[in-house]
């Protein structure tokens, strides 16, 4: 960096005249000028060399032609736009910028730009550059070309992309199954929920019973599973029918609750007798005699035929044909 300094230091101070130079028309209307950032700079480096025209409005100007290299050895990177500046007293002032490098060290004399104005041509005074070498430094020993470096392995690199369109149509159709069996399902289950609420609490309990009284569990010395389900029966009918929560009460509970119900009274001694004898057997462990079993399943029979809705009659006409009238 020091010798980078001195040589430029060096090259700046001879080359200072040279970094502005401007052309001023006899009539002292038009002003061309043209001025480099720096006047020496390392091998690769840049600088801007600012151009500027300074005339009176109106007046037709024609920029310079300005191609890939200004000389040889010293090459153009950009070009900016042209700048438009209001100088006030009809006025104006135009900038553009020239933005090089230079890739071999020497002496460079850039030739002058020319302005083209109402057919007047108005050049600006050349520029010298100086392009300094980059030091080497030869003490250092020798390295060897550093080695390709492998890519990092991706799996998506290498398969298909009908692959992955594969497995993306495969994700969409397992999830349109999906949402078929979950659909199917829950109608399934609603369309069966809606038949078992079509059927009245006296023929499902009927149902229920006969089912139970022919699956023989007691039979099979099950009495506990029997007692259970003849329980979970009667309390299903109960709860529908008297819209009571038989199924969170004790024995005890429903005995006392139905008491108070005129529906109930001729047969709540029978649904007594069964729940007792149920919890008997679900947590004494006793065994009843075969008598007890075959009687329990006549009492629960009758309470669930006793207890069951009163049909209304259909109304009749009445002898003129006119509807019944009813009671207020």
């Amino acid at each position: 960096m020091k010798i980078r300094s001195i040589l430029l230091r060096v090259f700046g101070g001879c080359l200072l005249v040279s970094m502005s130079a401007a052309t001023v028309s006899a009539q002292n209307q038009i002003v061309v000028r043209a001025q480099m950032d720096s006047a020496a700079i390392m091998m690769g480096d840049q600088t801007t060399v600012r151009l500027e025209v300074s005339q009176d409005k109106g007046k037709f100007v024609r920029l310079p032609i300005i191609q890939d290299t200004l000389v040889a050895g010293v090459e153009v990177l950009k070009i900016s736009k042209p700048d438009t500046v209001d100088l006030k007293n009809n006025r104006i002032q135009v900038n553009n910028e020239v933005l090089i490098t230079s890739f071999d060290s020497g002496l460079y004399y850039l030739p002058p730009f020319k302005y083209v104005i109402d057919n007047d041509t108005f050049e600006t005074q050349s520029l010298s550059l100086k392009v300094v070498p980059v030091p080497v430094d030869t003490t250092h020993a020798e390295f060897d070309i550093k080695g390709v470096d492998a890519p990092p392995f991706v799996l998506w690199d290498y398969v298909p992309a009908w692959v992955i369109y594969l497995l993306i149509a495969l994700v969409v159709i397992a999830a349109g199954i999906y949402a078929y069996w979950r659909w199917g399902r829950k109608a399934k289950g609603g369309e069966a929920a809606a038949e078992e609420k079509a059927i009245p609490p006296y023929e499902r309990a009927i149902q229920a019973l006969h089912e139970l009284k022919d699956s023989k569990l007691w039979q099979q010395g099950q009495e506990k599973a029997y007692y259970t389900n003849l329980t979970e029966i009667l309390r299903v009918y109960i709860d529908q029918r008297f819209h009571i929560n038989a199924m969170e009460m004790t024995s005890t509970q429903i005995i006392d609750t139905l008491r108070r119900n005129e529906e109930t009274k001729a047969v709540n001694q029978q649904l007594r007798d069964i729940l007792e004898m149920a919890d008997f057997v679900k947590f004494a462990k006793m065994r009843p005699l075969p008598d007890d079993n075959e009687q329990v399943m006549r009492y629960a029979e009758n309470f669930v035929e006793e207890t069951k809705p009163e049909e209304k009659a259909p109304e009749q006409p009445a002898a003129d044909g006119t509807a019944p009238e009813k009671p207020e």
